[in-house]
């Protein structure tokens, strides 16, 4: 060899391979502001620099090793460390990428250029099929361009350093072309994020295996400033609502079962990991259904789920503040396509299940919660903490100038006033709160919200929604059938005698709910009598109405609810009849049991008149 001659890097051991990953890392930590300014795709939720941050933050704790520790076996650990602190879509793109580079180093001591950039080509086929649905124009574009590279000279060099070069300046390129891929990264004048992010990874491995040293770069606020993307305020846009993730560790998972079972409830589906343990991401409107279904493979741990509306709501921010914000709880029996059509956010009841607590719809679906019921277990409700509700008024207060927070019943719970806590602490935001007692609960708070938000799309502002809320409170009726009252008993908001009466004689109970209050009107034998007395009331109820319209929750009684809304629809042959139905939230099914249904009718012809007359547009 000619003296003088650099000798490059022709061998990579476990800790060199450690030093670079650390380096990359720690470069991208450096930018996560950057980043996050200007993430657009697949949501405009300016994240994706947060969560690769929190995903590389998790490489940062792994230990100093010895000098020739087995480059696979580092491999390893990486992986394992990437796959439990991934956050985020493309921090879960990374954690396969790590996952991949370790299937192809298996158990090499120590890699050269040729095994490293085999395992590298493993690494972006594993990043690409961990997504149901890969696009073109994201990391997964600057992963493959500068797998492809490294591969294309490693038949022709043996010198990791031109190498890394080369794979950094295809990335590069890959990423400059990020924006033809996808308009709304033209439209918006930036590149994909995540590409960005794996560039910069890039730059810090080449940085520290050119000079042997650290970058010095700080892990905060090293950023540039930098005029964050004009982002139109369209939540119509988010089709599904929520950024699920979640841990799971079993045995001999099958990863595309498990894709394909996430596909069926959203998209961004993306299942990083062995068969053994696994990362699991999806955007859902069922974020508690994706847990249930996630454990029916093995134990599930690390649950994380965004509202993306709420996030889409914060990141218009710059703009221009307008409009008016509605909240309610998960005690709101309103179908799910209503919820998300007319961008209502919601902030989850706590159920409590034996010694589990959960948040209601997030972390356990209805049919889960009623699930438990059957088995025996001890199930009770109770009202969101305030930090809860202030978590979603700072959020929303960002975008919007007031909220509009609809509760249930506050002499049945203390949902009211947990709300009024976090109202009267979100005050020197700037954001005015009004919060409203509907006096009701389940299917009668579902129709007081469609009806204001009927009133916001209309125009109505917060003073005037607020009144229309009360209005349509007093005129909502309710009624829930009760086949069992033990439940009831059971909550204290009826006597136990009730509860030993009613399972020894099967005799049941119509109660009217409203106004704060729940009343006997009516007792019947088994489900035909209640359905019988709660139909007459209905039809009585919808005659009078314009334009009737429904909810008929349920706890487990899908089939006293579609007999009910089939009597009504005969009572009632109105065209303008319309009837949803729905699981009942745990609030009722908790207090009113397994088998019980319940009506709520409101006449939505009066509210079209009253939104007008409030000043709202006809």
């Amino acid at each position: 060899m000619t003296r003088g001659k650099r000798l490059g890097i022709r061998r990579i051991t476990g800790e060199r391979l450690r030093r670079a990953v650390t380096a990359g890392a720690r470069k991208v930590i450096a930018q996560a502001d950057h980043l996050d300014q200007i993430n657009v795709f697949p949501v405009a939720d300016f994240d994706t620099g947060k969560n690769l941050a929190v995903t590389m933050g998790a490489i940062l704790h792994i230990p100093q090793g010895l000098p020739w520790r087995p480059v696979g076996e580092m491999a390893r650990e990486l992986a394992t460390a990437s796959l439990r602190g991934a956050r985020g879509n493309s921090g879960v793109i990374f954690a396969q990428f790590f996952h991949g580079l370790a299937e192809g180093l298996g158990g090499a001591s120590v890699a050269d250029g040729p095994l490293f950039a085999q395992a590298l080509a493993r690494a972006a086929a594993r990043s690409r099929q961990a997504l149901a649905e890969p696009k073109e124009g994201t990391v997964l574009t600057a992963i493959a361009a500068f797998a492809n590279r490294v591969e294309e000279l490693a038949r022709d060099t043996e010198d990791f350093i031109p190498l890394m070069h080369n794979g950094l300046a295809a990335a590069e390129l890959a990423l400059a072309k990020t924006p033809s891929f996808l308009p709304v990264l033209r439209d918006a004048g930036v590149v994909d994020a995540g590409a960005l992010g794996f560039v910069r990874f890039v730059e810090g491995i080449v940085h520290s295996i050119t000079t042997g040293k650290m970058e010095e770069v700080s892990l905060v606020g090293a950023n540039q400033p930098l005029d964050r993307p004009t982002v139109k305020y369209d939540p119509e846009a988010i089709t599904f609502r929520y950024c699920t993730e979640c841990v799971v560790e079993g045995d001999g998972m099958e990863l595309e079962a498990i894709r394909e079972v996430l596909g069926s409830l959203g998209d961004s589906v993306v299942v990083a990991g062995s068969p053994e343990f696994l990362h699991l991401h999806v955007r859902t409107n069922a974020p508690a259904r994706v847990r249930e279904l996630a454990a029916a493979f093995g134990t599930v741990a690390r649950e994380k789920v965004d509202d993306m509306w709420v996030q889409h709501a914060e990141s218009a921010a710059e703009s221009a503040k307008a409009g008016l914000a509605l909240v309610v709880d998960t005690s709101c029996d309103l179908p799910e396509f209503l919820m998300t059509r007319h961008r209502i956010a919601i902030v989850p009841v706590r159920v409590r299940v034996g010694t589990d607590e959960f948040r209601d719809r997030t972390e356990l679906t209805v049919r889960g919660f009623c699930g438990r019921v059957q088995s025996g277990a001890e199930t009770s409700t109770s009202q969101p903490p305030p930090a809860d509700f202030l978590d979603a008024f700072v959020h929303l207060g960002r975008r919007f100038p007031s909220i509009l927070a609809l509760v249930l019943a506050k002499d049945l719970s203390g949902t009211w006033n947990s709300a009024s806590q976090a109202a009267r602490e979100a005050a020197g935001t700037g954001c005015e709160i009004a919060v409203v007692d509907s006096g009701t609960l389940s299917g009668g708070l579902g129709l007081v919200a469609w009806a204001v938000a009927r009133g916001i799309e209309a125009g109505l502002r917060l003073r005037e929604a607020a009144q229309l809320a009360r209005e349509a409170a007093k005129r909502v009726v309710f009624w829930a059938a009760l086949p069992d009252f033990r439940s009831l008993a059971r909550s204290g908001r009826a006597p136990w005698a009730v509860g030993w009466l009613s399972e020894r004689t099967k005799l049941g109970l119509v109660a009217a709910v409203g106004q704060g209050r729940i009343r006997p009107v009516g007792a019947g034998v088994g489900r035909g009598g209640l359905m019988a007395r709660l139909a007459a009331l209905g039809a009585t109820a919808a005659r009078a109405m314009e334009v009737p319209t429904g909810i008929i929750p349920h706890a487990m009684a899908i089939g006293a609810a579609e007999a009910l809304a089939g009597r009504l629809r005969a009572a009632i042959p109105s065209p303008r009849l319309d009837i949803h139905l729905v699981d009942a939230s745990p609030a009722l099914v908790a207090h009113a049991g397994l088998g019980a249904f319940g009506l709520a009718l409101l006449d939505m012809g009066w509210v079209a008149r009253r939104i007008v007359a409030l000043g709202g547009n006809g």
